[in-house]
């Protein structure tokens, strides 16, 4: 198959196409300014790396017969929410547009637990409501409605993250765990005794979406993505730590929000989602970083 992954120069996007060309399919991964993750994948066979803005395809070779659409703009320092926004939204309307005119098929978009905003429920899933989410919680729940607005011609689904978890991961708690580990500093955590199990390991996001692109089915839907079963905040910076081989300090911190779990039956029931258990996907992590 003819496949297409956006924002490949992302942590996500890199893995996912790299884990498609190696099962056999034709990938073209499409970034935007510098490589980034997708240095690596300079060269590998089945692979073709392209540089392009999203809102300027016209001149991107197709048809591409499914999309997995990992582009984004995260927050970050410089970056302004309404560039967080206009970029998410710009990006999704474009490519929508162009994957009519190559008759696409199938198009993967990775969404964000972000979109839910300030979460109050103990367990999230795909019905938990949206309450005030930040500029990029927006623009993710945006595109969704763009790509919802389109099913009738183009099956969909959204893949809701939580961090994502594996060898070079960045930007979330459990790699921030990790750095504090690597630095010899103490890890501040609250509610050390609460369930745990917020986390996505890339490997399992990239099986999924060679699953999804492999199977047929029509419309739109949207699934929460988490690890199996659960364990402490504790156990889940303790795991970390023996599996890099460090010492580990934990310092507890009065908590200034509730904690949530995440429930991932929808995608497993559903999708073919087949998530390691946390404990595990923790030591595997701390073994890849």
């Amino acid at each position: 198959m003819r496949v297409l992954v956006t924002g490949v120069s992302g942590f996500a996007g890199s893995f996912i196409a790299e884990h498609l060309a190696a099962s056999g399919h034709d990938v073209a991964g499409l970034y935007r300014r510098g490589l980034g993750f997708a240095g690596r994948l300079t060269g590998r066979s089945g692979l073709t790396l392209l540089q392009g803005d999203l809102t300027a395809l016209e001149a991107l070779p197709g048809p591409y017969e499914a999309v997995i659409h990992a582009a984004a703009t995260s927050p970050a320092p410089g970056i302004d929410d309404a560039t967080v926004l206009r970029d998410g939204r710009d990006a999704t309307r474009a490519l929508l547009a162009r994957m009519r005119t190559w008759n696409s098929r199938k198009l993967v978009f990775l969404s964000s637990l972000s979109l839910h905003g300030e979460i109050d429920s103990p367990i999230v899933d795909e019905t938990t409501p949206i309450l005030r989410p930040d500029a990029y919680g927006v623009s993710k729940a945006d595109a969704e409605r763009m790509i919802a607005d389109e099913a009738g011609w183009l099956p969909a689904v959204a893949l809701r993250l939580p961090g994502v978890i594996g060898p070079g991961a960045h930007r979330n708690w459990l790699s921030g765990v990790a750095a504090k580990l690597r630095a010899g500093q103490p890890v501040r955590a609250f509610s050390l005794a609460a369930p745990f199990n917020n986390a996505c390991h890339v490997a399992d996001l990239s099986r999924l979406a060679e699953t999804l692109i492999a199977r047929d089915w029509t419309g739109f839907d949207a699934m929460t993505l988490g690890a199996r079963g659960t364990i402490s905040v504790r156990a889940a910076i303790e795991i970390l730590a023996a599996a890099m081989k460090l010492p580990c300090r934990i310092d507890e911190a009065p908590a200034t929000k509730p904690g949530f779990l995440l429930s991932s039956e929808r995608a497993i029931a559903r999708w073919g989602y087949d998530p390691m258990e946390i404990g595990a996907m923790i030591a595997r992590y701390g073994r890849e970083a």
